[in-house]
C-alpha cells in the first residue's frame, strides 16, 4: 500500500524557467583596489535590477562546516531542550523570547523547525537589553554538557557571516553609486539587529497534510512557504545540498527555478532596501517549493541598528546622472517626496509582524 507521504507527493512537473542567477566573485570587496571593487558593484547592479539574486562566490567562509555543525546540533537536540530554548509563540514562560529561541515542530500541523539566534553582544549589561527595547533579547543556548562546542561555532559564524555581509554593503553602495561605507556605517558590532535562522526541513512518512501549501498559480505548485519578500536590508543564505527548492518570480509574474549551489551564498535585497532606493532595487517576490526530503536552509538577515535611518533617495536619478558622466556628490540627489524616512526598528518590528501572518510554517 502507498505510503501517506508518496500520496501526497507532487506528479512530475514540467521543467520551469531557469532564473537568471550569476556567480559574483566577492573577493575584491575585501581588498584596497577601487578599480576591482567597482567591477563587482557593476555585477551587483546588474543581478539586482534583473531576478534580484546572485550567489556571492570567494567569500572565505567555509559553508560545508556550517552544515555540519547545524546538523549535529539538531541530531544532539533534545525534546526538552527544544522546549527550553522555545520561543513565546511556542511555550507561554517564554513570552520575552520572540525573536531569538526555537520554533517547534507541531505534530500533525507543522514540520519545519528552526533555532533563531541574534547579535551576541546582546548580553544582560547591554543598553538595549536593559532598557527591554523590542527586537534586542539575550540568546539562550542547547546545554553545554551535550553541546560542548555548539555556542562558540555558532557566535564565530554570526562575526564570521557579517563581515561578508559588510562587504556586499560596500558593493551594494558602490553598484547605488555611493560611498563605500553608505550602508556599513549603519551596520555596528554593538547593536545590529542580525540574526542567524538555522532551519530543519524533515522528512516525514507520513507528512502532515496542513503543512503543505498549494499555490495559487496555473498547477498548484506545493510549497513549504508561500510567496514572500525578506524582512531584511539584505539577505545572505547558504543552502546546503542540492536540492532544487526555491523559485523567485520573474517580471511577468512567472515562476523561475533558481538552482542550487551550496559553494556559494545566495544573496538577495529585503524589502528596506527597495523603500529607500524608491524600487530601484526591488526584493525578489520568492517562495519555497515542498519536498519531503530532509534539508536545511541557513539564512542570515541583514539588519541595521534599531535608532537607524537611511533617507530614501532617487536611485534611478542617480544612476543615470552617473552613466550621463556626472561626476557630482550624488548624496545631494533630491530625496523621494512620496516615502518616508523609517527607523529600521520600526520597519523590522512591522515587517515581522506581518511575515507571521502571511507564512506561519516558516
Amino acid at each position: 500500500m502507498a505510503s501517506i507521504a508518496s500520496l501526497l507527493a507532487s506528479p512530475p512537473r514540467p521543467p520551469r524557467p531557469i532564473a537568471r542567477v550569476p556567480r559574483i566573485d566577492i573577493a575584491p570587496l575585501f581588498g584596497d583596489s577601487t578599480a576591482l571593487k567597482k567591477q563587482v558593484a557593476q555585477a551587483i547592479d546588474a543581478a539586482s535590477r534583473d531576478t534580484g539574486f546572485f550567489y556571492a562566490v570567494n567569500h572565505g567562509v567555509d559553508l560545508a562546516k556550517l552544515a555540519d555543525e547545524t546538523r549535529h546540533f539538531y541530531r544532539a537536540l533534545t525534546a526538552a531542550d527544544k522546549w527550553r530554548l522555545a520561543t513565546g509563540a511556542y511555550n507561554p514562560l517564554h513570552r520575552h523570547k520572540v525573536r531569538g529561541g526555537y520554533s517547534l515542530a507541531v505534530p500533525g500541523h507543522k514540520a519545519v523547525e528552526s533555532l533563531c539566534y541574534l547579535n551576541p553582544e546582546f548580553r544582560p549589561d547591554h543598553p538595549r537589553i536593559v532598557t527591554a527595547t523590542p527586537l534586542h533579547e539575550v540568546n539562550d543556548w542547547p546545554a553545554a554538557c551535550r553541546q560542548p562546542r555548539f555556542r562558540a561555532f555558532a557566535e564565530s559564524y554570526y562575526w564570521d557571516v557579517l563581515g561578508v555581509a559588510t562587504a556586499l554593503l560596500r558593493g551594494y553602495a558602490l553598484a547605488l553609486h555611493q560611498p563605500e561605507d553608505f550602508f556599513t556605517r549603519h551596520l555596528r558590532r554593538h547593536d545590529t539587529l542580525s540574526s542567524v535562522v538555522l532551519t530543519r526541513y524533515p522528512f516525514l512518512d507520513p507528512y502532515p497534510a496542513p503543512a503543505i501549501k498549494t499555490a495559487n498559480d496555473d498547477d498548484g505548485t506545493k510549497l513549504s512557504v508561500e510567496p514572500h519578500r525578506d524582512v531584511s536590508l539584505i539577505t545572505v543564505l547558504c543552502q546546503p545540498g542540492r536540492h532544487q527548492n526555491l523559485q523567485v518570480q520573474g517580471t511577468r509574474g512567472q515562476w523561475l527555478d533558481i538552482e542550487p549551489d551550496d559553494s556559494a551564498y545566495l544573496v538577495c535585497c529585503g524589502s528596506y532596501m527597495p523603500h529607500i532606493t524608491g524600487e530601484y532595487y526591488p526584493a525578489p517576490v520568492h517562495r519555497v517549493r515542498w519536498l519531503n526530503e530532509e534539508r536545511l536552509s541557513l539564512p542570515f538577515y541583514v539588519n541595521l541598528g534599531y535608532d537607524d535611518c537611511i533617507e530614501p533617495w532617487d536611485a534611478a536619478d542617480a544612476a543615470a546622472a552617473a552613466a550621463s558622466g556626472w561626476r557630482g556628490q550624488v548624496l545631494n540627489h533630491q530625496p523621494l517626496v512620496n516615502r518616508r524616512p523609517i527607523r529600521y526598528g520600526a520597519y523590522l518590528n512591522k515587517g515581522l509582524a506581518d511575515l507571521a501572518k502571511v507564512n506561519r510554517q516558516a
